[in-house]
């Protein structure tokens, strides 16, 4: 169980979980769950072991309804003290469900004051972590907290309730997918049931009320850096949410004319990169389809959305890619959602963006600037005298 005591061991530094050495606590302080690091690592693991024993693996995603008026009205230790109550809830009932397959792994997911928590559950189907949502919708629904919200003055806290989104990984899918993916659909599963008022558990996949809004993009940490503060070549890395419905994808994004540059070697030359590759366009370099002026060679430019916007929109020419999470709409559909990114489609194993030819195309394209600059320059200087 992810909530038993810590040992000598788990304090000492771990490579996977503190890549530049140095401790990082495995557990949160507050509730005791696994830190999101530590539960990812142990996750990835809990999923390979199912991948190889051919057995299921369920993921559970929960949230507490109206928390943030728990600390308006009583106070943040109130706060605390309930989302400690909560860790127990879903430390028992990981306790009560884990199998032969392995321990059900405990994390906090919602940060430091986050209200969300998670739970891996090896070796179960929908009807054990349907049966599993129940008993934690239960407890926390049967849970009397009490809180101090002043000197000599203790509340008790009744009537939490949760929100549960539950996903499941079954080997028998001809594309299962991976930890990524069972995060986006407990994700998704769980925002369906906050938009119709919480208090509720839903299975991804099974029916529901269908959302009849067009999902929008998200903005991820680029659109927050203002234009000025943003490299003027260098490549942005890191983690971004690059289509609707929150999906993360750990892309390259390039902003100005220095992307649209990378785009068009990397196309014209069919260095087609193993990722996406993302450019951040300003309104003038758009065309209200979406693609960027210029002579592109647009059937190998695609939009990546969730499979369900595209069934819900009807999209024609899209397919499916990779691991089943995803729709590909090639350009030639004429269609597109608004919100979305453009990008250079992902090839069959998904792998992540190459961040070494990436580099080697804004090297070429940065000597290309200088070269142009240094031309301009030479041709606006005056002759000289002999």
């Amino acid at each position: 169980m992810s909530t038993a005591p810590r040992t000598t061991e788990e304090h000492a530094p771990s490579p996977s979980c503190c890549p530049g050495g140095g401790h990082r606590p495995l557990t949160d302080d507050l509730t005791g769950l696994l830190v999101r690091r530590a539960w990812e690592i142990r996750a990835s693991q809990a999923l390979a072991s199912a991948r190889r024993q051919h057995r299921p693996l369920a993921l559970l995603l929960g949230d507490l309804d109206r928390f943030k008026s728990v600390n308006d009205t009583y106070g943040h230790l109130a706060g605390d003290a309930v989302l400690r109550a909560a860790a127990g809830v879903l430390r028992r009932v990981g306790s009560a469900v884990q199998s032969s397959a392995g321990d059900a792994l405990c994390g906090r997911y919602g940060g430091h004051a986050g209200d969300e928590f998670l739970a891996l559950l090896p070796g179960a189907g929908a009807e054990e972590a349907m049966a599993a949502a129940r008993l934690v919708q239960q407890g926390v629904r049967e849970m009397s907290v009490p809180a101090p919200v002043s000197r000599g003055t203790t509340v008790t806290i009744t009537g939490q309730t949760v929100s549960l989104g539950v996903a499941v990984w079954d080997p028998a899918d001809p594309a299962p997918g991976g930890l990524s993916d069972l995060l986006l659909d407990s994700d998704v599963a769980l925002r369906e049931v906050k938009r119709e008022g919480g208090g509720r558990i839903r299975l991804a996949g099974a029916p529901g009320t269908p959302d009849p809004r067009p999902a929008a993009l998200v903005p991820g940490p680029f659109q927050a850096i203002p234009p000025a503060a943003r490299p003027s070549w260098l490549p942005y890395g890191g983690t971004h949410r690059a289509v609707p419905a929150g999906t993360w994808w750990d892309a390259v994004r390039i902003p100005g004319r220095t992307g649209l540059r990378v785009l068009d070697a990397l196309l014209r030359h069919g260095d087609r990169p193993p990722g996406p590759v993302i450019a951040d366009l300003p309104a003038e370099g758009r065309v209200p389809g979406g693609v960027p002026e210029g002579d592109w060679d647009r059937s190998r430019m695609y939009f990546l959305i969730p499979p369900r916007a595209a069934e819900r929109w009807e999209l024609p020419g899209a397919r499916v890619l990779g691991r089943g999470s995803y729709v590909v709409v090639p350009d030639a559909a004429s269609t597109r959602p608004p919100g979305l990114h453009w990008i250079v489609p992902p090839a069959a194993d998904r792998r992540l963006t190459s961040i070494r030819a990436l580099r080697a195309a804004l090297e070429a394209a940065k000597a290309t600037e200088t070269a142009e600059t240094a031309e301009a320059a030479e041709g606006a200087a005056p002759a000289s005298c002999v």
